[in-house]
């Protein structure tokens, strides 16, 4: 009986830790693919997606000058039009997070950060820049509160030990 007790209880542990396991990799998914939406919806020019949909109303942006937080949706659309008008002026197309780091430290927040390139309509390359977009859970689902940008090189994530 106490063998049985003993490999119940190490069944459980493994169970749970499994199941936590299994919760980050399905969160992870999950925001993948909100993260290639917030994409579409970028290369589409749909800042009031972006700002509806994608982004929480008073996101912090980290930027070479400092931060800078939205005073509300209508700020994040506004800023966003500002951005989709200026790249199209540019030939923008589409962009790419080819190989993101993602990360969940905690079961409301996830963390994607990388390179990302953006391609102008002929195909060829409009820029490579890093950038690191901070998730968090919401009652309307997966926001991105913040951002941070950063060289290329640079890559913003989780340590496992």
């Amino acid at each position: 009986m106490r063998k049985f007790a003993i490999v119940a209880t190490i069944g459980l542990f493994v169970g749970l830790a499994t199941g936590v396991g299994l919760g980050q990799s399905s969160t992870e998914t999950d925001v993948r693919k909100i993260h290639e939406v917030y994409y579409q919806y970028f290369a589409d020019g749909q800042a009031d997606l972006i700002a509806k949909r994608i982004y929480h109303p008073n996101r912090m942006s980290f930027g070479a000058d400092g931060v800078t937080i939205s005073a509300g949706q209508d700020d994040v659309e506004a800023g966003f039009r500002r951005a989709t008008e200026t790249l199209a002026a540019q030939g923008y197309d589409h962009s790419e997070l080819p190989n993101p780091t993602i990360c969940t430290p905690n079961p409301g927040t996830t963390i994607v950060s990388g390179m990302f390139r953006r391609y102008r309509r002929d195909g060829s390359v409009l820029a490579e820049l890093g950038q690191t977009y901070i998730y968090g859970q919401t009652d309307d689902g997966w926001k991105i509160h913040a951002t941070i940008a950063h060289g290329p090189e640079t890559v913003v994530g989780c340590v496992e030990e």
